[in-house]
């Protein structure tokens, strides 16, 4: 079984979050949004620039985020983080996720465990699943904090509850190894299974490697339990 996995911000088209702006500004965004799917920059970075001026926070994530790839600009992860900060300033989970990202790397910062896991706390607390991921992740492993098993299976859990694949991977993983609670095989395999049920091939892997350790009624068990789960809010 691999090791335990963390999550980075993808690109993301947020949904306008406009707020009292006006009519044009959000045909403003569609147009942005349009043009982000289809790889068209050119006009993204027209749309996008003043509505992120204007301090639409989605606009600055989006923004940012071509900044960070090198979507239609020079890669200039200054100004990604620059954008970042005005939209993780109004709270938006994603821009907090992507500027711990910066700092776990070292993008445009100086690269600190420790302060991506703080940007990492706050995107988790606003409810960001990935941002959930890669807290339990640090918690443990203890890279930019103190190693806490228990924190990290509670972030786990979170994020797996909400979906996650790579957070009922490690999940999986947890019950299996035992660190913050008892070798639980079947809350493993079933961790596992929904995992795999979104195609993840470490996940299928695991399976084989803890099904000798189950028996047949055990696998039926977590296999009921796997198909009757649903994700939470």
């Amino acid at each position: 079984m691999r090791a335990i996995r963390r999550c980075a911000a993808a690109l993301a088209i947020l949904a306008p979050l406009l707020g009292a702006a006006t009519r044009p500004a959000q045909a403003g965004f569609d147009e942005a949004a349009v043009a982000l799917a289809h790889a068209d920059w050119a006009t993204a970075l027209k749309e996008l620039k003043p509505l992120a001026e204007a301090g639409n926070p989605a606009a600055q994530y989006n923004l940012g985020s071509m900044y960070r790839r090198g979507d239609g600009v020079p890669v200039d992860y200054s100004s990604a983080r620059q954008w970042f900060e005005k939209a993780a300033a109004q709270g938006l989970p994603e821009a907090e996720l992507a500027l711990g990202d910066l700092y776990a790397r070292g993008q445009g910062v100086t690269r600190s465990l420790p302060t991506a896991a703080d940007w990492y706390r706050k995107a988790a607390q606003h409810g960001n699943a990935q941002a959930m991921n890669n807290l339990g992740a640090m918690a443990s492993s203890g890279d930019g904090m103190k190693a806490d098993p228990a924190e990290a299976l509670t972030w786990f859990t979170a994020a797996a509850n909400k979906g996650l694949s790579n957070a009922q991977y490690n999940l999986g993983l947890i019950y299996a190894r035992g660190e913050g609670v008892p070798v639980d095989m079947k809350a493993a395999y079933t961790w596992f299974r929904l995992a795999a049920n979104h195609g993840d091939e470490d996940a299928l892997q695991a399976i084989d490697a803890i099904t000798p350790t189950l028996t047949n009624e055990e696998i039926d068990a977590a296999e009921a339990a796997a198909e009757d789960w649903q994700p939470q809010p």
